[in-house]
Protein backbone atom coordinates (compact mmCIF):
# COMPACT_ATOMS: atom_id res chain seq x y z
CA UNK A 1 0.00 0.00 0.00
CA UNK A 2 1.14 3.53 -0.81
CA UNK A 3 3.03 4.48 2.67
CA UNK A 4 1.11 8.41 2.62
CA UNK A 5 -2.50 7.06 1.99
CA UNK A 6 -1.59 4.03 4.98
CA UNK A 7 -1.05 6.92 7.07
CA UNK A 8 -4.02 8.89 5.96
CA UNK A 9 -6.45 5.77 7.14
CA UNK A 10 -4.56 5.37 10.47
CA UNK A 11 -5.40 8.74 10.87
CA UNK A 12 -9.15 8.94 9.54
CA UNK A 13 -10.11 5.82 11.52
CA UNK A 14 -8.40 7.34 14.60
CA UNK A 15 -10.60 10.72 13.99
CA UNK A 16 -13.44 7.92 13.25
CA UNK A 17 -13.58 6.66 16.46
CA UNK A 18 -13.88 9.89 18.48
CA UNK A 19 -16.84 10.53 16.17
CA UNK A 20 -18.71 7.50 16.70
CA UNK A 21 -17.92 7.85 20.36
CA UNK A 22 -19.90 11.40 20.44
CA UNK A 23 -22.61 9.74 18.29
CA UNK A 24 -23.18 7.30 20.59
CA UNK A 25 -22.67 8.42 23.98
CA UNK A 26 -24.59 11.84 23.69
CA UNK A 27 -27.91 13.37 23.52
CA UNK A 28 -27.44 15.76 21.14
CA UNK A 29 -31.36 15.89 19.82
CA UNK A 30 -31.75 17.91 23.21
CA UNK A 31 -29.42 20.85 22.02
CA UNK A 32 -31.53 23.47 20.96
CA UNK A 33 -29.86 26.36 21.33
CA UNK A 34 -27.83 27.64 18.30
CA UNK A 35 -24.93 28.97 19.92
CA UNK A 36 -24.50 25.49 22.20
CA UNK A 37 -24.88 23.25 18.74
CA UNK A 38 -22.32 26.04 17.47
CA UNK A 39 -19.99 25.08 20.26
CA UNK A 40 -20.65 20.82 20.41
CA UNK A 41 -19.72 20.86 16.99
CA UNK A 42 -16.52 22.73 17.16
CA UNK A 43 -15.35 20.85 20.08
CA UNK A 44 -15.70 17.53 18.02
CA UNK A 45 -14.30 19.07 14.83
CA UNK A 46 -11.18 20.47 17.17
CA UNK A 47 -10.86 17.04 18.86
CA UNK A 48 -11.43 14.94 15.45
CA UNK A 49 -8.41 17.41 13.60
CA UNK A 50 -6.03 17.25 16.94
CA UNK A 51 -5.90 13.17 16.46
CA UNK A 52 -5.59 13.25 13.10
CA UNK A 53 -2.93 15.64 12.78
CA UNK A 54 -0.94 14.00 15.79
CA UNK A 55 -1.08 10.78 13.84
CA UNK A 56 0.23 12.37 10.60
CA UNK A 57 2.56 14.78 12.26
CA UNK A 58 4.38 12.17 13.20
CA UNK A 59 5.19 10.33 10.23
CA UNK A 60 5.69 13.61 8.24
CA UNK A 61 6.57 16.76 10.86
CA UNK A 62 7.64 18.58 7.73
CA UNK A 63 4.25 18.56 5.70
CA UNK A 64 1.56 21.25 6.01
CA UNK A 65 -1.51 20.00 7.89
CA UNK A 66 -4.74 22.12 7.69
CA UNK A 67 -8.25 21.97 9.38
CA UNK A 68 -10.80 23.29 6.76
CA UNK A 69 -13.20 24.48 9.20
CA UNK A 70 -11.01 26.71 10.33
CA UNK A 71 -9.74 30.20 9.33
CA UNK A 72 -6.21 29.81 10.43
CA UNK A 73 -3.21 30.37 7.95
CA UNK A 74 -0.72 27.54 7.30
CA UNK A 75 2.82 27.40 6.02
CA UNK A 76 2.17 25.50 2.79
CA UNK A 77 4.59 22.78 1.81
CA UNK A 78 5.31 20.48 -0.96
CA UNK A 79 2.82 18.44 0.29
CA UNK A 80 -0.47 19.40 1.86
CA UNK A 81 -2.92 17.09 4.08
CA UNK A 82 -6.26 19.58 4.05
CA UNK A 83 -8.87 17.86 6.84
CA UNK A 84 -12.34 18.30 7.15
CA UNK A 85 -13.45 16.57 10.61
CA UNK A 86 -17.15 16.47 10.07
CA UNK A 87 -19.31 17.19 6.94
CA UNK A 88 -23.03 16.14 7.71
CA UNK A 89 -23.40 17.87 11.31
CA UNK A 90 -26.91 18.52 11.28
CA UNK A 91 -27.19 14.73 10.48
CA UNK A 92 -24.75 14.04 13.42
CA UNK A 93 -26.68 16.50 15.44
CA UNK A 94 -30.35 15.23 14.98
CA UNK A 95 -29.07 10.98 14.98
CA UNK A 96 -29.51 10.80 11.30
CA UNK A 97 -26.66 8.50 10.50
CA UNK A 98 -25.25 9.80 7.32
CA UNK A 99 -21.89 11.52 8.26
CA UNK A 100 -18.19 11.65 7.50
CA UNK A 101 -14.93 13.10 7.79
CA UNK A 102 -12.29 12.93 4.77
CA UNK A 103 -8.74 13.62 4.41
CA UNK A 104 -7.21 15.61 0.96
CA UNK A 105 -3.96 14.97 0.68
CA UNK A 106 -1.80 17.61 -2.54
CA UNK A 107 1.24 17.22 -3.65
CA UNK A 108 2.94 20.21 -5.46
CA UNK A 109 -0.81 21.36 -5.24
CA UNK A 110 -2.12 18.53 -7.32
CA UNK A 111 -4.81 16.22 -6.13
CA UNK A 112 -2.40 13.49 -4.88
CA UNK A 113 -4.97 10.81 -2.46
CA UNK A 114 -8.47 10.98 -1.18
CA UNK A 115 -10.17 9.41 1.62
CA UNK A 116 -13.33 9.36 3.32
CA UNK A 117 -14.57 7.75 6.03
CA UNK A 118 -18.00 7.11 7.09
CA UNK A 119 -17.18 5.71 11.09
CA UNK A 120 -21.06 4.28 11.76
CA UNK A 121 -21.08 1.89 8.44
CA UNK A 122 -17.40 1.99 8.52
CA UNK A 123 -17.08 2.36 4.81
CA UNK A 124 -13.55 3.88 3.48
CA UNK A 125 -13.27 5.45 -0.03
CA UNK A 126 -10.30 6.01 -1.26
CA UNK A 127 -8.46 7.36 -4.21
CA UNK A 128 -5.01 7.63 -5.95
CA UNK A 129 -4.17 9.67 -8.65
CA UNK A 130 -4.09 7.48 -11.54
CA UNK A 131 -4.55 4.42 -9.45
CA UNK A 132 -8.43 4.53 -9.76
CA UNK A 133 -10.73 4.30 -6.70
CA UNK A 134 -11.70 1.74 -3.67
CA UNK A 135 -14.69 1.66 -1.58
CA UNK A 136 -13.26 -0.89 1.64
CA UNK A 137 -9.85 -1.94 -0.61
CA UNK A 138 -12.07 -3.12 -3.59
CA UNK A 139 -12.21 -1.11 -7.00
CA UNK A 140 -15.11 1.49 -7.02
CA UNK A 141 -16.99 2.42 -10.71
CA UNK A 142 -19.35 4.52 -11.02
CA UNK A 143 -22.84 3.41 -12.14
CA UNK A 144 -23.07 3.19 -16.02
CA UNK A 145 -26.13 4.89 -18.14
CA UNK A 146 -29.12 2.07 -18.00
CA UNK A 147 -32.08 3.30 -20.41
CA UNK A 148 -34.42 2.32 -17.06
CA UNK A 149 -34.42 5.85 -16.39
CA UNK A 150 -36.65 5.36 -13.22
CA UNK A 151 -34.02 3.26 -11.28
CA UNK A 152 -31.89 6.04 -11.45
CA UNK A 153 -31.15 8.14 -8.09
CA UNK A 154 -29.80 11.29 -7.74
CA UNK A 155 -28.60 13.01 -4.90
CA UNK A 156 -28.96 16.70 -4.35
CA UNK A 157 -27.32 19.34 -2.26
CA UNK A 158 -29.20 22.94 -1.93
CA UNK A 159 -28.63 25.99 0.41
CA UNK A 160 -31.18 28.67 0.67
CA UNK A 161 -29.02 31.57 -0.86
CA UNK A 162 -29.67 33.64 -4.38
CA UNK A 163 -33.95 33.89 -5.23
CA UNK A 164 -33.09 33.52 -8.54
CA UNK A 165 -31.08 30.19 -8.32
CA UNK A 166 -33.50 28.85 -5.70
CA UNK A 167 -36.71 29.09 -8.94
CA UNK A 168 -34.36 27.46 -10.69
CA UNK A 169 -33.95 24.40 -8.27
CA UNK A 170 -37.54 24.02 -8.52
CA UNK A 171 -38.01 24.26 -11.97
CA UNK A 172 -35.71 21.49 -12.30
CA UNK A 173 -36.57 19.14 -9.21
CA UNK A 174 -40.48 19.45 -11.41
CA UNK A 175 -38.38 18.08 -14.34
CA UNK A 176 -37.47 15.09 -12.93
CA UNK A 177 -40.28 14.47 -11.14
CA UNK A 178 -42.17 13.96 -13.86
CA UNK A 179 -39.04 11.28 -14.87
CA UNK A 180 -40.42 9.61 -12.16
CA UNK A 181 -36.41 9.61 -11.07
CA UNK A 182 -35.66 8.79 -7.34
CA UNK A 183 -34.20 12.23 -5.37
CA UNK A 184 -32.75 12.33 -2.08
CA UNK A 185 -31.27 15.53 -0.46
CA UNK A 186 -29.31 13.50 2.25
CA UNK A 187 -27.12 16.40 3.73
CA UNK A 188 -23.88 15.72 3.87
CA UNK A 189 -22.47 16.15 0.36
CA UNK A 190 -18.86 14.15 0.81
CA UNK A 191 -20.23 11.11 1.31
CA UNK A 192 -22.37 11.40 -1.30
CA UNK A 193 -19.86 12.36 -4.18
CA UNK A 194 -18.15 9.02 -2.50
CA UNK A 195 -21.29 7.13 -3.08
CA UNK A 196 -21.57 8.46 -6.62
CA UNK A 197 -17.77 7.29 -7.06
CA UNK A 198 -18.60 3.65 -5.64
CA UNK A 199 -22.11 3.42 -8.20
CA UNK A 200 -24.60 3.32 -4.84
CA UNK A 201 -25.87 6.96 -6.67
CA UNK A 202 -26.14 7.79 -10.10
CA UNK A 203 -25.49 11.74 -10.26
CA UNK A 204 -24.81 14.21 -7.85
CA UNK A 205 -26.47 17.96 -8.68
CA UNK A 206 -25.23 20.54 -6.08
CA UNK A 207 -26.74 23.84 -6.12
CA UNK A 208 -25.21 27.00 -4.32
CA UNK A 209 -22.60 24.43 -3.66
CA UNK A 210 -19.23 25.36 -1.92
CA UNK A 211 -16.26 24.30 -4.21
CA UNK A 212 -14.24 23.43 -1.03
CA UNK A 213 -16.61 20.65 -0.55
CA UNK A 214 -16.97 19.16 -4.06
CA UNK A 215 -12.67 19.09 -3.90
CA UNK A 216 -12.54 16.48 -0.92
CA UNK A 217 -14.82 13.82 -3.24
CA UNK A 218 -13.40 15.47 -6.79
CA UNK A 219 -10.24 13.06 -7.27
CA UNK A 220 -12.74 10.11 -6.72
CA UNK A 221 -15.26 11.47 -8.85
CA UNK A 222 -12.31 11.28 -11.25
CA UNK A 223 -11.16 8.11 -10.61
CA UNK A 224 -14.17 6.46 -10.88
CA UNK A 225 -15.11 7.57 -14.53
CA UNK A 226 -17.35 10.17 -13.70
CA UNK A 227 -17.49 13.90 -15.15
CA UNK A 228 -18.28 17.44 -13.26
CA UNK A 229 -19.76 19.98 -15.32
CA UNK A 230 -22.05 23.38 -14.73
CA UNK A 231 -25.65 23.89 -15.35
CA UNK A 232 -25.50 23.56 -19.12
CA UNK A 233 -22.33 21.24 -19.51
CA UNK A 234 -19.40 23.84 -19.33
CA UNK A 235 -16.89 24.48 -17.02
CA UNK A 236 -18.06 27.14 -14.97
CA UNK A 237 -19.33 25.34 -11.91
CA UNK A 238 -17.41 27.07 -9.52
CA UNK A 239 -18.26 30.52 -10.38
CA UNK A 240 -22.33 29.26 -10.71
CA UNK A 241 -21.73 26.91 -7.55
CA UNK A 242 -23.81 24.42 -9.82
CA UNK A 243 -22.60 21.25 -10.39
CA UNK A 244 -23.31 18.74 -11.76
CA UNK A 245 -21.59 15.05 -11.55
CA UNK A 246 -21.92 11.67 -12.90
CA UNK A 247 -20.87 9.04 -15.78
CA UNK A 248 -20.71 10.97 -19.16
CA UNK A 249 -24.01 9.34 -20.76
CA UNK A 250 -26.13 9.91 -17.31
CA UNK A 251 -24.99 13.80 -17.71
CA UNK A 252 -26.07 13.54 -21.28
CA UNK A 253 -29.35 12.65 -20.05
CA UNK A 254 -29.33 15.26 -17.48
CA UNK A 255 -28.23 18.00 -19.76
CA UNK A 256 -31.13 17.16 -21.74
CA UNK A 257 -33.67 18.67 -19.31
CA UNK A 258 -31.09 21.56 -17.52
CA UNK A 259 -30.45 23.24 -21.02
CA UNK A 260 -34.36 23.15 -21.57
CA UNK A 261 -34.54 25.40 -18.73
CA UNK A 262 -31.39 27.41 -19.58
CA UNK A 263 -33.35 28.46 -22.44
CA UNK A 264 -36.48 29.53 -21.09
CA UNK A 265 -35.63 33.43 -20.58
CA UNK A 266 -36.98 33.70 -17.16
CA UNK A 267 -34.87 31.43 -15.90
CA UNK A 268 -30.74 32.28 -15.71
CA UNK A 269 -27.99 31.11 -13.46
CA UNK A 270 -26.99 33.68 -11.14
CA UNK A 271 -23.89 33.76 -9.46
Amino acid sequence: MNPILNIAIRAIRAGGKIISQYYDSKNTTCLTERSKILYFIRTIREKVFLSIYSIIYRSYPNHSIINACSKKKMIINNYQWLINPLNGTMNFINKIPHFCLSILIKEKNEIYISVIYDPIKNDLFTAIKGQGAQLNGFRARGSEYENKIPNKVIALYFKKKNIKNNHLYISFIQQFLQEKISLRQTGCSILDLAYLSSGKINAYIGFNEKFLRIIFGELQIRESGALITDFIGGHRYIDTNIFLIGQANTLKFILKKTRMLHKNNSIKIHK
